[in-house]
């Protein structure tokens, strides 16, 4: 699979909102400058995400472990103490020793390790793998494509080692065997202070790749109702809404450019409760052909419609609303609040 193809499936399948991975690869040659990096090398992989190319050799990485789990240099000495009397991830040094005698990093062949976003790439020729960082929500998603052609308990594995062991070292050690296993990581809490609170990583190894590529179209994301839903939270505004709105006295929902609702406040999930969580439900479902034509046409100019109505004695405003991102509409707002009595009107000219 080329890396356009694969990206229209990607996107088809977990949205605009979630994250490209990035595909990661050895080379002989420099692939972008990349500066001396102080520390853990992990901290630099959100320029990557960012769309810099990220290029590591054993000269910008200054962690002796980072240098090692790249596969660039032998274990300096002091890893097995300092991972245990240090860090504390291991009762004893022997401990790590005897961890590191079958699960130790793959030796490199060549002088560059090159972290590129997948957009970026020319192709997943000669890759190593593709790193996701996600959500648990992506992550499920990952994960269930990955089970999808495999009985195997070790299909998606977690295991221990360091940030960059579970993402380098892993895949190089699984494509070395021409296995089968897929990565989850980042759970080293060294490695996690560089990285958001609420999100994992994924890895899939080239050996691995092959296969799952050819079940994207053919697992969950095809069409089914526990995903679809679950893709529709990816993509919501949720965290996008200021926290005050969630208690704000009127009712707030949001849905897409394709009707789907991506949010509703405390006050929306209130007055629509006997239809149960519609979050992920179109609103083309329970809406007549006229207000489908308004919302239509609401979405296709980018407009606002205002009105009020009185239902069981409780007058409200309904002001519906386009709402964009860079220009783009992408869905609709509806704001509905109740109207005292009587509203004051003040001409301030």
């Amino acid at each position: 699979m080329d890396t356009r193809t694969f990206i229209t499936r990607y996107r088809e399948a977990f949205g605009e909102a979630a994250p490209l991975p990035l595909v990661f690869f050895y080379s002989d040659h420099r692939k972008a400058a990349t500066e001396k990096v102080p520390g853990c090398f992990l901290k630099y992989l959100r320029q990557a995400f960012d769309g810099q190319p990220v290029c590591l050799d054993s000269g910008n990485i200054t962690c002796g472990g980072g240098r090692f789990y790249a596969g660039f240099t032998p274990m300096p000495d002091h890893v097995p103490v300092f991972v245990s009397q240090k860090e504390k991830y291991k009762e004893s040094p022997g401990l790590i020793k005897e961890y590191l005698d079958f699960m130790g990093p793959v030796p490199a062949q060549k002088k560059f390790l090159n972290f590129v976003r997948a957009d970026q790439a020319e192709s997943f020729d000669g890759m190593e793998g593709l790193l996701f960082i996600a959500s648990p929500d992506v992550i499920s998603g990952l994960c269930a494509w990955a089970f999808f052609d495999r009985n195997d308990p070790e299909t998606v594995s977690l295991v221990f080692g360091s940030g960059c062991s579970s993402i380098v070292a892993n895949a190089a050690r699984e494509n070395a065997r021409g296995g089968f296993r897929t990565f989850v990581g980042l759970t080293d809490p060294s490695a996690r202070q560089w990285f958001d609170e609420d999100v994992f990583s994924f890895v899939i190894p080239a050996c691995r790749f092959g296969a799952m590529a050819g079940t994207m179209d053919r697992c969950c994301f095809s069409d089914t109702a526990g995903w679809s839903r679950i893709r529709s939270r990816i993509n919501a505004v949720r965290k996008a809404v200021p926290a005050w709105a969630e208690e704000m006295n009127c009712a707030i929902t949001v849905c897409d450019a394709e009707g789907t609702i991506l949010y509703m406040n405390a006050m929306s999930r209130e007055t629509y409760i006997r239809y149960g969580d519609l979050t992920g439900r179109n609103l083309m479902d329970c809406h007549g052909e006229r207000s489908k034509g308004i919302i239509r046409k609401l979405i296709e100019t980018g407009g606002q419609n205002v009105y009020t109505i009185e239902k069981n004695g409780i007058r409200k405003m309904i002001y519906q609303s386009a709402w964009k991102e860079g220009g783009k509409v992408m869905g609709l707002c509806e704001i509905s609040m109740a109207l005292p009595e009587s509203v004051p009107h003040y001409n301030r000219d």
